[in-house]
């Protein structure tokens, strides 16, 4: 659409010049429009150094998040053990884990926001991430150095995102395991995002499914939806089971047989019934046979994981350049970026 100079007839057809018509009410939308796109880069570190107050939440919610791998006398060491560590779980806590009420730490911020000094754009801003959880995300388009276009794995609703760093290294087809806050008239990754391959998504689709039946043997109407609200850190265990290595293309099987046997265990012992024979098998540790191996095999060349521009970068307006990836590095780890 072509642009309005100041001394151009106004489009609404009053007869007068655009600067003495709806020239100055544009401009004062467009500076409120840029306000509300700016506001998630200084309401995001608020926001992270508010989370002190609910630290009583945090040694159960680490242990799910990590699913049990680490302690919370584990947290100064985190960010050594795990890529991103600290990062992604505060991010998680910060949008994810809820209190006795039901309310996530962003839900209780928002309701009452006083210590947080919020600009009026930063709490219009912050009252929209009230629904914002952990969960995949598939991309439907990139537009290189500007951003890119999504939609929920387990959904239809396409999301624009604006990341200049992000939308250099993505492709179409791949996927992204992240939170994706809205701000203005589009979204921005806040915090760390894994970054997946085409080869993943069936399996993480599987793996969704076996946990969104479990849910349904207690809530039989419960849709991914409930699922994503309930149980978003499964998501970051499957990135944690994401192979490394060349030789290892067995973690994600192991994965999805063991939660199939241990929800399927769990199920029966609270007296459920519908578990599957597959899952009965699998509770006898018995190896993974070799229909289910096509059915869940992950080409072990391809690139499991790999990471995007850091929380910094990722929620600035538009986007920050990201630093160009030496060659001849290892194979990209989950939630890798650059560090200013």
């Amino acid at each position: 659409m072509p642009s309005i100079g100041r001394n151009d007839p106004c489009p609404c057809g009053s007869g007068k010049k655009y600067k003495q018509c709806h020239g100055p009410i544009d401009a004062e939308r467009a500076a409120a429009l840029r306000k509300l796109k700016q506001a998630p880069d200084t309401l995001w570190p608020k926001l992270m150094d508010s989370l002190d107050r609910f630290g009583t939440a945090v040694p159960a919610t680490l242990s799910l998040f990590w699913n049990d791998a680490y302690r919370t006398q584990d947290i100064q060491e985190l960010d050594q053990r795990e890529d991103r560590g600290s990062e992604r779980f505060l991010t998680w806590f910060a949008f994810d884990t809820v209190n006795e009420e039901g309310q996530t730490p962003v839900e209780q911020l928002t309701a009452d926001p006083e210590g947080l000094e919020l600009t009026e754009a930063e709490a219009q801003v912050l009252a929209g991430w009230k629904d914002v959880r952990l969960q995949p995300y598939e991309i439907v388009e990139v537009r290189k150095g500007q951003g890119m276009r999504v939609r929920p794995l387990f959904g239809e609703t396409l999301i624009d995102v604006e990341d200049h760093a992000a939308s250099k290294r993505l492709q179409a087809g791949e996927v992204l395991i992240t939170h994706l806050v809205p701000a203005a008239d589009t979204h921005f990754i806040a915090g760390a995002a894994a970054h997946l391959t085409p080869d993943t998504v069936d399996k993480l689709r599987e793996f969704a499914e076996v946990h969104l039946q479990d849910v349904q043997q207690a809530q039989p109407d419960a849709t991914y939806d409930d699922l994503i609200r309930s149980r978003s850190y499964i998501f970051n265990h499957f990135v944690m089971a994401l192979p490394r290595e060349e030789h290892d293309n067995t973690s994600l099987n192991e994965l999805v047989a063991r939660t199939r046997a241990t929800l399927s265990m769990t199920a029966e012992q609270i007296g459920f019934k519908g578990g599957t024979s597959e899952a009965a098998d699998a509770a006898t540790d018995r190896p993974v046979s070799d229909a289910e191996t096509v059915a869940l095999d992950v080409d072990a060349d391809v690139h499991g994981v790999s990471g995007l521009s850091d929380t910094s970068s990722t929620l600035e307006s538009g986007g920050a350049e990201a630093a160009e990836q030496p060659s001849g590095t290892d194979e990209p780890s989950a939630y890798q970026g650059q560090d200013d």
